[in-house]
This record gives C-alpha cells, sequence and structure tokens, in this order.
C-alpha cells in the first residue's frame, strides 16, 4: 500500500476524490445539521403551538445525549466488521423516518419528543461524520487532512442550507410539513452518496484482518491498535474525550438550538438570525478546508490549540450582548471552531490510533461530542428558563473552552505520522 494514493480503480468515477465530494454532499443532512441545527427553526413555531417552554422541547435533545454515544460506537465497530455498505444504507432509510416523525408531535404526549430525538439521533449517527471519515481515512494518508477538510465542508454548508429550507416550508406551509421535507431531503441525499460512492478500497478488509492477526500473534501494528489498548493505553484518548466533550457542550450548544431565539429575543428578525446562523455554517466551511489543509503540515495539537480560541472570543461577545456586528463576528468565531472540530477529531484519532479500529474508536470520542451537542442546549434552555437570560450559562462556557482548548497542548507527536501506514 502506497501512503499517498493508496488503491485507485480505473475509470472516473472510481477516483477517489468523488468520496470525498460524495462525502461533502452527505454531511449536508448528518444529525449535526438535520437534528440539531435546524432546532433553532423549528422551536419557536413547535413551542407556541403545542404550549412547551423553550427547556422543554430542548430537553429533547438530551435523548440525543444518550443516542449518540450509545449507538455511534455501535455503528463503527459495525462498519469496522461488515463494511460501510451494510450498515449505513439501511440505517439512513430509519434516519428520514425518524425526522419525518416529528411531524405527530401534539401537545398532551411530550415523551414523544425523546423517543422522536433518540432515533433520530441515534440511526443519524450511523450516517454522520463517522461513516465518511471512515471512509475517506481509508483512501487516504498524505492528502488525508485535506480531505477530510473538504469533507466537512458538508456540515457548515448544511448549517447554511438545512435551517433555511425548513424556514421556507416552516413559511410556506407549518412546521409539520417543513419536518417531513427534511426527512425526505436526509434520506435521499445520505443513501445515494453512500449507495454510490462511499466504500472501502479493494483489500481493505484483507489487510485489517491481517493486521489483527498479527498483533495477537504479538508483531508489529503499523496499521492502529485495538480499542482496548487506546483506550488504556494512551493519554491522548481520555483527553481528546473531555477535549470534544467541552467543545461540542458549548459551541454547538449555542448554535444548535439557541442562537436564533437568543438573536430574536433581542430584536432581530427571523430571518436576520437564520442569515447570521448561516454566516456560521460558511465560517466553519471556511475553517474546514484551512485546517485539514493546515492539518497535514504543522504540528496538531499547538495549531488546534491556537485555532479553538477563536470561540472564546465568540462566546464572550455574545455574553456582552453588544450590538452589530458583535453577533456576526461571534458566529463566525464559533462557525470556524465547529468547523475545525470535526476535521481535528477524525485526523487526531487515525494519527494517534491508526486506521485498525477507527470506526470504534471514533465512534467512542465522537460520541463524547454528541454529548455535549445534546446537553449544551439544554442546559441553556433550562438556564434560561429559571434566570429568563442565557448570560450566566454563557459565562460557565467561557471558562469551559478555556480548559478544552489548553488540554490540545499535552496530545503530544503523532503514533501513526504520514507514510507509516
Amino acid at each position: 500500500m502506497t501512503s499517498t494514493s493508496m488503491v485507485q480503480g480505473t475509470g472516473a468515477l472510481s477516483n477517489r476524490w468523488w468520496i470525498v465530494g460524495a462525502s461533502l454532499i452527505g454531511m449536508i443532512v448528518g444529525p449535526g445539521t438535520a437534528v440539531i441545527f435546524v432546532t433553532n427553526v423549528f422551536l419557536l413555531p413547535v413551542t407556541a403551538e403545542l404550549g412547551w417552554s423553550r427547556g422543554l422541547f430542548s430537553s429533547g435533545l438530551l435523548a440525543s445525549a444518550v443516542a449518540s454515544p450509545l449507538m455511534t460506537p455501535m455503528f463503527g465497530r459495525l462498519m469496522d466488521q461488515y463494511g460501510i455498505h451494510k450498515i449505513a444504507l439501511p440505517a439512513s432509510v430509519i434516519y428520514g423516518l425518524a425526522l419525518a416523525s416529528f411531524s405527530l408531535l401534539n401537545a398532551g404526549n411530550v415523551w414523544q419528543i425523546y423517543i422522536m430525538f433518540f432515533c433520530a439521533s441515534g440511526f443519524g449517527a450511523c450516517v454522520g461524520p463517522i461513516v465518511y471519515s471512515k471512509a475517506i481515512t481509508a483512501w487516504f494518508d498524505k492528502e488525508r487532512g485535506l480531505a477530510l477538510g473538504i469533507a466537512t465542508c458538508g456540515v457548515g454548508l448544511g448549517t447554511f442550507v438545512i435551517p433555511a429550507m425548513a424556514q421556507f416550508f416552516i413559511a410556506e406551509f407549518g412546521w409539520r410539513t417543513g419536518y417531513v421535507a427534511v426527512g425526505i431531503t436526509t434520506w435521499a441525499l445520505s443513501f445515494f452518496m453512500i449507495l454510490f460512492f462511499v466504500r472501502e478500497p479493494p483489500g481493505y478488509f484483507e489487510r485489517m484482518r491481517a493486521a489483527r492477526d498479527n498483533a495477537v500473534a504479538g508483531g508489529p501494528q503499523p496499521l492502529g491498535i485495538s480499542v482496548r489498548a487506546a483506550i488504556t493505553g494512551t493519554r491522548q484518548f481520555p483527553l481528546l474525550f473531555i477535549i470534544f466533550l467541552i467543545e461540542g457542550t458549548a459551541n454547538n450548544g449555542i448554535l444548535s438550538g439557541h442562537f436564533v431565539p437568543m438573536l430574536l429575543d433581542r430584536g432581530y428578525t427571523a430571518p436576520q438570525a437564520i442569515g447570521l446562523l448561516g454566516s456560521s455554517g460558511i465560517a466553519a466551511m471556511v475553517a474546514r478546508v484551512f485546517v485539514g489543509f493546515c492539518l497535514d503540515y504543522v504540528s496538531g495539537p499547538i495549531f488546534c490549540c491556537i485555532v479553538m480560541f477563536l470561540p472564546v472570543v465568540g462566546v464572550s461577545l455574545l455574553a456582552s450582548h453588544a450590538g452589530v456586528p458583535a453577533p456576526f463576528f461571534a458566529a463566525i468565531c464559533i462557525g470556524l471552531a465547529i468547523g475545525a472540530e470535526v476535521d481535528m477529531l477524525g485526523f487526531f484519532v487515525s494519527r494517534y490510533f491508526g486506521r485498525r479500529s477507527f470506526g470504534a474508536l471514533y465512534g467512542l470520542i465522537f460520541g463524547a461530542f454528541t454529548i455535549g451537542i445534546g446537553v449544551g442546549p439544554a442546559i441553556l434552555g433550562f438556564g434560561f428558563d429559571y434566570f429568563h437570560s442565557y448570560d450566566q450559562v454563557l459565562y460557565g462556557y467561557i471558562a469551559a473552552l478555556v480548559v478544552a482548548t489548553l488540554m490540545f497542548l499535552p496530545l503530544g507527536t503523532y503514533n501513526y505520522p504520514k507514510g507509516v501506514e
């Protein structure tokens, strides 16, 4: 296996960069955008019609905080064992149906929101960044950071496209039709991108089996270490777990459910607030390509420590209640950080632990990230219900983000740098 190109087939559609393009499109409708971020748009119309508080509806995301950490590593392990198509294609169908089922919410059955969020986030976990990062990691070595960066632009693009699409359907047909439209769109894009493009390289499973057999025999492990070895024998696993738990809670917690309502409370119109949310998605796209490219050539821990001070600035701007253009710069700073997060996660997992157990290990750390994504909006929602302001929670998020940023420094040098695999 070469370190640069892995295995390439023949014909235009066999080029490995098609996988990157398809991954970008697939990530537009991942659970981060179609389950979490889109809650910004549905929060006020749903609570107004059903008579629920913001905290109550936001608490449905706590089910996401349970489902994603449970099901992401499970799907990752299953894909390690059985392959992407056998696991991800059925999951994409259930994912779309789960999102469309939100149209059936009614005021008398609050428990529905927890089941719906659990199913949407749980099955969405299989067709989120994990499946695309796994495929790209299998095909790319030298240009892995750049490939991951381009692909994860889909999350940023989705942050702009999916809420805007949902807002259009809500305005024209109501929020119930909006959820049906989101469900159909997510199923179609994820299913067909994976079906036609996202796959492992030829001979991939044979090489992974040989690597596992070699490890059992006590030989070298050039393709990576086991899940147990990573968890119990490295300092990087707990550090990454905590970093992404905090980043998911603070950054995604703000943009995922309450950024638009926060700005509406401050006098912005819905189109203005959604436009500012969209600017965070554009910033995320820029960050993903830039960060992905830089990770291939610079020290990742130091570089990421610098980049991840941006959300500290962004959240501080929101807490300050400064007027125009502070919310715009806050969205840009937090969006840049969110853009960098998924890049960093896939890259660091592959460089510190290798490709042998990538799906399971990525799933475990991404699970911590999704705990934060689910818990963060709920903390903000209940904080608003109690204090009638978001400020107290925002101050706590600023402190937590400073801690997470400094935790990048002890990660150290890569165990599986370019060329080793």
